[in-house]
């Protein structure tokens, strides 16, 4: 099972990193808090959304009995609340980079998916599917979201609000397969970005295509604009293998045409496996991603202020020795918070956190854990909790499983 594959990830240099780092106030900063979420071993896959009536919602896999169980719990004056279980079965497919979900939608209407492998197939898995219309407490019966019927990978899921709808974007393999090509698709085969609609009963009511060419695993995010605009942003692909990250905007009735971001033109003929992340508020839009165009690692981020219809240019993160795997929160003053791995100070790799404010100007880098793999096999969670940062991440020292921690966000503050 891929839980073998999980990094060693230790607090200690958040710790440290708190100590070190006075407020400009001199009023004393919590020191991070590690959050007990679950004491199961077998825990795996975490993922993290914003909490309707909590501060955030947890979702992750365990293994018992021969079967995986998909489980949350939500976040509340700075504890997690006991888990409970969405689904469960055998026949999962359960992978370091494409995880899970339980997402708030509304304060009574939440979504769920998960992974389950293709019967006598070589890895083909498909996206599975549930509504609850009380707040997680009961489930619909799971459904069958991708219809294709072919033997090709569906997943890297993102679930968000659409209109009175439940919306999701997701990464399909079926073009790969398809003995005619639609035709809106390239010549070249390769994955797409499809979407749907979900009702309340978690029946879908449409269903279609953003790009027939994008990159097969590297992970869509979605965020709605203060003037009501939805956003996708995505690794893209060109025939010539150019494969940037790129923002498309709904405007109610299409698909506009993307923004590429950077641009970076990195040229590579695999998916890179890391994805984009993107956090809106009012018409503010950053997007934070990892690039290794010209051999050289870069974390970077762009900012909008047209509610993602342009991107200014964009800011290097982190130049040295980053491995991606981003996530990015925005704060109520305006600054972008980045998360990522990066080579470790010493040995190993170290997941680390920074912030950038609206005018560019970058705090310190903060370390969050340390992992003693060389590279990261695992993509880290962050979401805005209150005043602070919730991350979540996976572990193998000691007895494993799932890690949470919360931070306060003045340990980011600049000089």
């Amino acid at each position: 099972m891929t839980c073998s594959m999980r990094p060693a990830v230790t607090l200690s240099a958040l710790v440290i990193a708190a100590c070190g780092t006075p407020p400009a106030d001199d009023t004393p900063i919590p020191p991070p808090e590690q959050l007990p979420l679950t004491d199961s071993t077998t825990s795996g896959e975490p993922n993290l959304a914003a909490g309707i009536g909590s501060d955030a919602v947890a979702s992750w896999l365990d293994y018992e009995n021969d079967e995986y169980v998909l489980r949350y719990s939500t976040l509340m004056d700075g504890q997690w609340s006991a888990a409970r279980d969405v689904a469960r079965g055998a026949g999962w497919f359960a992978n370091w980079a494409d995880l899970p979900s339980v997402v708030p939608i509304t304060a009574d209407t939440w979504a769920a998916h998960w992974l389950v492998l293709q019967p006598d197939s070589f890895g083909a898995y498909d996206i599975y599917t549930a509504v609850s219309g009380d707040a997680g407490a009961t489930w619909t019966e799971p459904a069958l979201l991708n219809l294709d019927g072919t033997e090709a990978e569906h997943g890297f899921l993102k679930f968000f609000p659409w209109d009175d709808e439940i919306g999701v974007f997701w990464l399909d393999g079926r073009n790969y397969l398809l003995e005619e090509l639609p035709a809106s698709a390239p010549e070249l085969r390769g994955g797409s970005l499809r979407y749907a609609r979900l009702g309340s009963d978690g029946e879908v009511t449409e269903r279609g295509a953003v790009d027939e060419l994008v990159c097969e695993c590297c992970a869509p995010d979605a965020a709605l604009t203060g003037d009501g605009g939805l956003l996708v942003s995505y690794r893209d692909r060109t025939e010539a293998e150019i494969r940037d990250i790129v923002v498309r905007r709904f405007d109610g009735e299409r698909w506009q045409d993307p923004v590429v971001l950077g641009p970076d033109n990195w040229r590579i003929e695999g998916c890179p496996i890391n994805g984009a992340s993107m956090d809106a508020a009012g018409e503010d839009v950053v997007v934070a991603w990892f690039t290794g165009a010209g051999d050289v690692p870069r974390v970077r981020l762009a900012r909008s202020a047209d509610s993602g219809a342009s991107f200014g240019a964009a800011i290097n993160v982190d130049t040295d020795g980053s491995f991606g795997q981003v996530d990015v929160a925005l704060t109520d003053a305006g600054a972008a918070v980045v998360s990522w791995w990066r080579r470790g100070e010493t040995d190993g790799t170290a997941l680390v956190a920074r912030s950038v404010a609206a005018d560019g100007a970058l705090g310190p880098i903060v370390t969050v854990a340390e992992s003693e793999y060389s590279q990261p096999l695992d993509v880290p969670k962050m979401v805005r909790a209150g005043d602070g940062l919730v991350f979540v991440w996976t572990n193998l020292i000691e007895d494993g499983g799932v890690r949470s921690v919360y931070a306060d966000l003045r340990l980011l503050a600049g000089p």
